[in-house]
């Protein structure tokens, strides 16, 4: 795989910070173009030579293939990227994905409409259900939660004083409504007295790409934000996802902050009133406060002392959990533009049958933008092809030649299933072809196990087991997929904000 161009990192400062972020994934980048806007002194350290981490791109053949994440939303009013863009300026590279998304289903398109009222009648026409009182209160929670999050103070809170403000800032529809929120998903469908399977598939699949989990798992007041992710606008990025790091990553220099390149940090440690952070060509560089965009399970191997220790403990509460943690098997190709008219450029397709090599029954796609001349050469369009992974189900990246004999067949399923469910896809000429497995994400994010998507927002840990961006050292925060609010862009922007406003309070 082709990475992204280099970059100049700036040199690592010799003066202590006030603040050092670890990682140049989605959250670090925000967390610290927030805190130098506000005239903090702020370096981050990327292990690589590029930005964006699990939103980022390759280039390869005169194309731009995104990485992990392949959609952009949360800018809606209330939503996180409203609030962050109102501080650090806006991102002008968004092309609209109209309709946002849809779902081939049973050998039919399902469209799901960016419109609530479209989306309900073409929903209720496609199943032959009353939907209506369901999806009413999916939409609903959702605006309240956007609405919830934007106004409470601190998230989650972390002593009784902050626990105190954030319930004044809650309404009382909300509190009342509480216990049912904690409900999953499937009883709150059997409440609304669902309980077609063929609906319940396309919500499980629905949930698995947004929470990485089924209805019987994820708890309404995280589910339903999943379910309304269309309800809001959804772009392409132009140029690809890692045209959004290298805005972010503009505005933290123009803000006064560093960012420094090939400085994999291999040790955090306590020091005097602050922190040292040490990276792998020995360089050491000191702040009073350190904000990690590292995945949890990568923390205890970097940490000393007690906050190894409550790393540790924290990984080994959450594997007690029994949470299935999730990989991925990209497949990147560029083909010729002969799509059909109308074609939703974000797909997801429900297989007839699951796949052997992964145990997967869906397949998410996504093309690049019909308007994104710069996303592929002229009469090309780009498209990734994606499937879960249970990491269990994935074979040892020891062994080479099984782990090799595993892509190849897995890659063949892949093509074959598409084509099942998909032949107009099938015909298209392919130019370009490569896959990603969880060794590839590894190798360039560093993520344990190659892992992606973070922690499922699984009932027996969200949201009173999730793992917290706060830490009992003051000084050391945690931002990222694997820490709380969670998942996607809007979620770790979420996290970055809140984890910006604690550090700038006592700054």
């Amino acid at each position: 795989m082709t990475s992204a161009r280099s970059y100049g990192g700036d040199a690592l400062p010799e003066e202590r910070q006030d603040v050092i972020v670890i990682g140049a994934g989605v959250a670090g980048l925000s967390a610290a173009a927030l805190l130098a806007r506000e005239g903090l002194q702020v370096t981050l350290l990327e292990a690589i030579h590029y930005p964006g981490g699990c939103a980022s791109s390759y280039v390869t053949q005169g194309a731009v293939f995104d990485v992990g994440a392949t959609t952009f939303s949360g800018t809606a009013d209330s939503q996180p990227l409203a609030t962050f863009f109102d501080r650090i300026g806006s991102f002008d590279a968004l092309l609209p994905a109209s309709p946002p998304m849809g779902i081939i289903m049973d050998g039919d398109m399902l469209l799901r409409h960016g419109d609530r009222h479209m989306w309900v009648e073409e929903a209720e026409r496609f199943f032959r259900l009353s939907l209506r009182g369901f999806w009413d209160s999916v939409s609903s929670w959702s605006d309240t939660s956007y609405r919830m999050l934007r106004d409470l103070e601190y998230l989650p809170p972390r002593s009784p004083r902050e626990f105190l403000r954030d319930l004044r800032a809650l309404n009382s529809d909300v509190l009342r409504a509480a216990p049912g929120l904690l409900r999953t998903v499937a009883t709150h469908m059997r409440a609304h007295g669902i309980t077609d399977r063929r609906f319940r598939r396309f919500v499980d699949a629905q949930l698995l790409i947004t929470s990485q989990g089924s209805a019987d798992e994820i708890p309404f007041l995280a589910g339903a934000l999943g379910l309304a992710y269309p309800d809001y606008p959804v772009y392409s990025v132009r140029g690809g996802m890692l045209q959004y790091a290298r805005f972010l990553e503009r505005r933290t220099r123009e803000f006064g902050g560093r960012v420094c390149y090939r400085q994999p940090v291999t040790a955090i440690r306590q020091h005097g009133d602050g922190w040292e952070v040490e990276t792998r060509r020995g360089h050491r560089v000191h702040a009073r406060q350190v904000v990690t965009n590292l995945p949890l399970f990568n923390l205890p191997s970097i940490t000393e002392g007690a906050p190894r220790n409550h790393f540790t403990r924290s990984v080994a509460r959450l594997r007690r959990k029994r949470i299935p943690l999730w990989g991925a098997l990209t497949m990147y190709v560029l083909v010729e533009d002969s799509l059909p008219s109308g074609l939703p450029i974000n797909l997801q397709v429900l297989l007839d049958r699951p796949l052997h090599s992964s145990g997967s029954d869906t397949l998410f796609l996504s093309f690049s933008h019909p308007d994104d001349h710069q996303r592929a050469p002229s009469g090309t369009r780009t498209l990734t092809i994606s499937t879960h992974i249970p990491l269990h189900r994935f074979p040892p990246r020891k062994d080479r030649e099984r782990y090799l004999r595993w892509k190849r067949e897995a890659e063949a399923e892949m093509r074959l299933a598409l084509g099942r469910a998909l032949p107009d896809l099938a015909a298209l000429r392919v130019l370009y072809q490569r896959s990603g497995t969880p060794a590839t994400f590894l190798r360039y994010t560093g993520r344990m196990d190659g892992n992606v998507g973070g922690i499922p927002l699984h009932r027996r840990v969200f949201p009173f087991s999730y793992p917290r961006s706060t830490t009992p050292f003051d000084g050391l925060h945690c931002i990222g997929d694997t820490f709380f609010p969670g998942q996607g862009i809007p979620g770790v922007t979420l996290g970055a904000l809140s984890v910006s406003k604690r550090i700038l309070e006592n700054a």
